[in-house]
C-alpha cells in the first residue's frame, strides 16, 4: 500500500513546504471534532461519508491516520512547516491524549483482564471485550465472534468463581476406609466369643474394643477451601492447570481444566 509523500495538510512549492489550504481547513476541522469528543474512528467515519480523501491513493481515513494527525507537532510550526494549529490547541489535544492513555492503561491491570484470552462462549466461540458509553470498569462486556451472544458479568463475579473451581479442583480425593490390623485381630476375636460365648460381658467389651477401633480408621472430614476462598487467582496456577473458560447464555461460568 502506497502512502502518503508530503505530510497531509501540506504541498511543496520551490522546494519549500507550504500549507495546502482544502487540506489545512480539514486539518482544523479534526482538531476542532477531537476536542469536541468525537473518537479517532469517528473521526475517520465521518470524513469518509463527507469525500473527503486522505490522498489519491489511498484515499479512506482510518483511526490511526487521524490519531498520527493529532500527535504531530509539525503542526505547529516545527521542522520547517508552517502552522497549521496553534500551540495552545495542539496542548489541549495532547493532554487529552494523555489522559486517554492513563485511563486506559489502569483499565488494562484489572486481574480479570487477564483471563480474557482464556474466555469462550457456549457454543465455543471466542469472546471479545466490547466498547460503548457508560461502561463500568468493574465489568466486562463480551461478544461472541462465532455467534454474536452478548455477555455482561462483573470482574468480581468472574474472578470469584473461577477461584473457587481451581480450589476445589484442587482438594485432594477423600480417603476411604480401611481397617487397621487391631480391627482385624478384634473382628476375628468377636466372631469367635459369639460362636463359643463364655463369658457374655468379654464378648460386650470386645464389641465395644471393635468399635473403638473401627472408628480410629475412619479418615477424619477433609476440609475445603472451596467455601472459603479468596476472590483471588493463582494465575501461574491457572496457566498450568486451566485449557479455558466458557460462560453460558445465564452467565454460568464453567471452568475447563487440562
Amino acid at each position: 500500500m502506497k502512502n502518503r509523500k508530503i505530510l497531509y495538510g501540506y504541498q511543496i512549492q520551490r522546494g519549500e513546504f507550504v500549507i495546502q489550504p482544502q487540506e489545512a481547513i480539514i486539518v482544523k476541522r479534526i482538531a476542532t471534532m477531537y476536542i469536541d469528543g468525537l473518537s479517532y474512528q469517528k473521526i475517520a467515519d465521518t470524513l469518509n461519508r463527507d469525500g473527503i480523501p486522505f490522498s489519491a491513493e489511498v484515499p479512506l481515513w482510518n483511526k490511526h491516520k487521524v490519531k498520527r494527525l493529532l500527535e504531530n507537532p509539525r503542526y505547529t510550526g516545527a521542522d520547517g512547516y508552517p502552522a497549521i494549529i496553534d500551540g495552545e490547541t495542539f496542548q489541549i489535544i495532547q493532554r487529552k491524549i494523555m489522559g486517554k492513555t492513563e485511563n486506559y492503561s489502569k483499565a488494562e491491570k484489572r486481574p480479570a483482564l487477564s483471563l480474557k484470552d482464556s474466555l469462550r462462549c457456549q457454543c465455543g466461540g471466542d469472546l471479545h471485550r466490547t466498547a460503548g458509553p457508560n461502561r463500568r470498569k468493574d465489568t466486562l462486556y463480551l461478544k461472541c465472534g462465532a455467534c454474536g451472544q452478548q455477555f455482561t458479568i462483573l470482574d468480581a463475579d468472574l474472578l470469584t468463581e473461577v477461584s473457587k473451581q481451581m480450589a476445589s479442583h484442587d482438594t485432594p480425593a477423600e480417603e476411604s476406609y480401611a481397617p487397621s490390623g487391631k480391627v482385624i485381630r478384634l473382628t476375628n476375636a468377636i466372631n469367635r466369643g459369639l460362636e463359643h460365648p463364655g463369658k457374655p460381658e468379654d464378648v460386650v467389651s470386645l464389641i465395644l474394643q471393635g468399635v473403638s477401633a473401627r472408628y480410629d480408621c475412619c479418615p477424619g472430614p477433609m476440609e475445603s477451601n472451596a467455601s472459603n476462598h479468596p476472590a483471588v487467582v493463582d494465575f501461574k496456577s491457572f496457566g498450568q492447570a486451566v485449557s479455558y473458560i466458557t460462560i453460558s447464555e445465564e452467565n454460568t461460568i464453567t471452568v475447563h481444566f487440562k
